[in-house]
């Protein structure tokens, strides 16, 4: 997947995850911030920007190889680490927000120990936040699909959520909130779909003439999940 060309083009996506984490964090300058399976690192570049210290966290050698040089091409300083995210070589209690986006649904059978190292990891009174696909949000399940039926689907096998609160509080940690965001961004995959852009682009228009109270009738595309390390 990382062998190619990848893109820090900063898009609506990275928008909604880099705010949801702004939102969690509250000021993120100084913060001590992991991204536990990195990917791009697109998102932790603008944190770092913003003032954070990031650290990196990718099983991946040429993700952390893509990243490390986009971060050095733009001045950006952050701590790289090749490991597994269930088995993280890092002392515990070091983050102030241990994070990821994108990696849960992959690993079913396994989020309640990635979740208890991430949790491991991150300071009494921090938080970790997890985003994953909703399983409630209905434009990314016909996407997915369809895609998954015509053999178009390139992200592997990912299992949405409802809700991850009992992995949080199986990991040992306060559940604290969950809701769902993106709903917008969620449309892109009906992309999947021939001929569905005239659908997807009166979707788009019929969404943005909603109330903000009707818009909460209509799950976005991730499931933002909190939760939080006691201070004792």
């Amino acid at each position: 997947m990382w062998s190619g060309d990848v893109s820090y083009e900063w898009d609506s996506l990275s928008g909604l995850i880099f705010n949801v984490i702004g939102k969690e964090a509250k000021d993120i300058n100084g913060l001590n911030i992991l991204e536990a399976g990195s990917g791009t690192g697109r998102i932790s570049m603008r944190l770092a920007q913003r003032g954070a210290n990031v650290t990196l966290v990718d099983y991946s050698l040429k993700a952390l190889e893509n990243s490390e040089k986009a971060f050095k091409e733009r001045g950006v300083e952050a701590n790289f680490l090749h490991s597994d995210i269930r088995m993280l070589n890092i002392l515990s209690d070091s983050f102030d927000i241990t994070w990821n986006a994108g990696v849960l649904e992959h690993f079913e059978e396994e989020q309640v120990a990635i979740v208890q190292e991430m949790a491991r990891i991150t300071k009494p009174g921090g938080k970790v936040v997890i985003l994953m696909p909703s399983a409630d949000c209905l434009p990314y399940r016909v996407g997915k699909s369809y895609a998954e039926e015509y053999g178009t689907w390139p992200y592997g096998k990912e299992e949405p959520a409802t809700t991850l609160e009992n992995v949080i509080r199986e990991s040992g940690i306060i559940f604290k909130e969950e809701y769902n965001v993106g709903f917008l961004n969620s449309l892109d995959f009906l992309d999947f779909i021939p001929d569905a852009g005239a659908v997807k682009e009166f979707m788009t228009s019929w969404y943005n003439k909603l109330s903000a109270e009707d818009k909460k009738r209509f799950p976005g595309y991730l499931l933002v999940s909190v939760g939080e390390l006691s201070q004792v």
